[in-house]
């Protein structure tokens, strides 16, 4: 695992007399990198993943990064039209040369702009506090309900900054946000804070580790009062979030007689420089109290300005407590908030699309699922081709073999739900749809003709050795929430289901890419008597495998053909051919076998359609059963 630390220190100078550029200051963050995934870097945060909005020497989108598990890939943005018409002005920094691409490894850093990105692993160390190399003079901890009782003395500017509230919490729409734009308020809020910080003990950290992540930082100044960057104390920030549990407030000596034999050469400065300034350093950690191991850290300086005191003021330090404790409690909840934000965003994902909606509607969605309903519905069940042995072919490089069959599956559903209808689920390589629940429509029916046809016409064109094969049907089922108690999801339940795979089936014996029932045929030509959206034919009676009662099916086809193996069906003869081929099927269900056979062989020699009603002929030497009722069963080429 790697984070990526981003440190932006605006100059004064950088800021004056312009509007457009950001406070001056200090600030940082730093995020785990998710591995093989491509992140977008800039400074706008609604259109990248990582946005530094301090540093506007940052393009709105100006490079990508990728973690690979050994090095981080960082590319700047090209031109893409419409949005980006100019690549960004800056060059990314690496190894002190201008690159447009590079690949920094851990320890190493890049720079755009005022900003530093530096790529840590597990094993770097953090940098030592200055602070920890002293005593504390004073130290108090007080509980969030000892809090509650402390009264402002001067609650002005501290409502003031709590009204900026809505505003920040308006533009926040993740964690990091959600950081960022609370150390703000803090650093309003707090005029006599230098820094504000998130911070947190990384989970894998052992009893007597010190090791401390800076998530988040906010410097008001960081060329007043301190040598270097902003360092919290590793054992105040251990001793709230692993011990006590409760905000603390420390404040430190500077005096070099206080100095812990420990302490390097660089902490005697930083402590010094403030030693001669007069100025006591402190800080108040607050631990988060949502089972997490963070915390919002605020330090900053007492000075003693009136040489006839013998200390400085510190008596705003409790109410700053008290403050502290209020933005932790905000941050709690906020938290839990954004989490559950995420928790049904991540859910929405797993429902059919076109339930979705409902979610943001618990009442009426609970109503859906608490009983499944007995609705007439129309199925659809498309399967792919061959995608079985493509698999087991492919079974050194699944995940490759899996985007293609993903493709096809998007696909598929994408078809479904565009058309208003419920994507049931995926079974293995196939895609079972249905319309009439939980909305109905009067046109379900031609809704899902139109879903199949846009599938075979997309599949079966660019995918002609691998097609697609789809069953519709209509009929009474059961739809909504079923399963077991512990697995339940939105299916249908009932024999318009199987008839829908069964009908699938058969277009492997005909040769064809759809088939629907005869409800569905008829209903499908009384809302297109012209055959300008689709066309059928029948395909005799069937008695589906595994099933008694028999029913006519139809072959559905589009208006023209979708591969170079043109059909009569799509062609311009079709309405010629209808006749003679309802007449050959017809003789073929009345058992007319020999004049049927004459028919098809003759007249319908290359239709794949016309040799299944042959072979089966064949299989019985040409002679109908005894037992003949008109009806089959299809069956594939042996």
């Amino acid at each position: 695992m790697a984070d990526l630390e981003a440190l932006t220190r605006i100059e004064p100078s950088a800021a004056t007399g312009s509007s457009v550029m950001s406070v001056p200051g200090q600030y940082s963050w730093r995020y785990t990198l998710p591995e093989n995934r491509v992140l977008k870097l800039g400074s706008e945060s609604k259109e990248c993943d990582w946005a530094v909005p301090e540093d506007r020497m940052i393009s709105r989108f100006h490079a990508t990064l990728e973690w690979t598990g050994a090095a981080l890939v960082v590319a700047r943005r090209g031109v893409i039209l419409p949005d980006y018409p100019n690549k960004p002005g800056n060059q990314i920094w690496f190894r002190n040369k201008p690159v447009e691409r590079c690949e920094v490894g851990p320890g190493e850093w890049f720079v755009i702009g005022q900003t530093r990105f530096t790529l840590r692993g597990d094993s770097d160390a953090d940098p030592d506090a200055p602070l920890d190399a002293t005593i504390v003079q004073r130290q108090e901890e007080r509980s969030r309900a000892e809090l509650e009782n402390v009264t402002f003395t001067n609650p002005g500017m501290l409502l003031k900054a709590l009204e900026q509230l809505p505003a920040y919490l308006k533009v926040v729409a993740s964690e990091p946000a959600l950081f960022k734009q609370m150390l703000k308020v803090a650093v309003a809020a707090l005029p006599k804070a230098d820094a504000a910080a998130i911070v947190r003990i990384p989970p894998d950290c052992p009893i007597g580790d010190l090791r401390v992540t800076v998530i988040e930082q906010n410097v008001r100044n960081p060329n007043v009062g301190a040598v270097g960057e902003f360092v919290p104390s590793r054992k105040l920030v251990r001793r709230v979030v692993c011990q006590q549990r409760k905000s603390c407030l420390h404040v430190w000596s500077t005096d070099p007689s206080d100095f812990t034999q420990g302490g390097s050469s660089d902490h005697n400065l930083t402590l010094g420089v403030l030693h001669q300034q007069g100025a006591t350093p402190w800080a108040i950690c607050t631990p988060f109290q949502d089972g997490s191991q963070h915390a919002l850290y605020v330090s900053g300086r007492l000075t003693n300005r009136n040489p006839l005191e013998p200390k400085p003021d510190a008596a705003y330090l409790t109410e700053y407590q008290k403050f502290i404790e209020i933005l932790v409690g905000l941050l709690e909840s906020t938290r839990r908030t954004l989490r559950l934000a995420r928790q049904v965003a991540v859910t929405k994902e797993a429902w059919p699309s076109n339930l979705r909606k409902y979610l943001d509607d618990p009442e009426k969605l609970e109503a859906l699922l608490k009983t499944p309903q007995e609705q007439d519905v129309t199925v659809l069940f498309c399967d792919l081709r061959g995608f079985s042995g493509f698999a087991e072919e492919h079974g050194e490089s699944l995940s490759s073999a899996w985007r293609e069959v993903q493709s096809a599956l998007d696909t598929m559903s994408g078809a479904v739900t565009e058309k208003g209808g419920v994507v049931a689920g995926f079974r293995g390589d196939a895609v079972l749809g249905f319309w009439g629940w939980p909305e109905k429509h009067p046109d379900q029916i031609e809704r899902a003709a139109e879903a199949a046809l846009r599938i075979y016409e997309r599949l079966s064109g660019r995918m002609v050795q691998r097609r697609c094969g789809l069953g519709i049907t209509h009929g009474r089922a059961l739809a909504g929430r079923l399963g077991a108690h512990d697995l339940a999801v939105v299916d249908l339940y009932g024999p318009v289901v199987n008839l829908a795979f069964r009908l699938e089936e058969m277009t492997k014996a005909y040769g064809v890419g759809i088939v629907v029932s005869g409800e569905v045929a008829a209903k499908l030509q009384t809302a297109d008597p012209m055959n300008r959206r689709w066309r059928l034919r029948g395909l005799g009676t069937v008695r589906p495998r595994g099933m008694k009662k028999p029913l006519t099916a139809h072959e559905l086809s589009p208006i023209s053909p979708v591969t170079s193996a043109e059909s009569w069906v799509t062609s311009d003869t079709y309405e010629a051919n209808l006749a003679l081929w309802s007449a050959a099927v017809e003789k073929f269900v009345r058992g007319a076998w020999a004049e049927a056979n004459d028919d098809l062989d003759g007249l319908f020699a290359d239709d794949p359609a016309a040799k299944c009603f042959v072979r089966h002929m064949k299989r019985h030497n040409g002679r109908k059963p005894a037992d003949w009722d008109g009806a089959f069963t299809p069956r594939a080429e042996e």
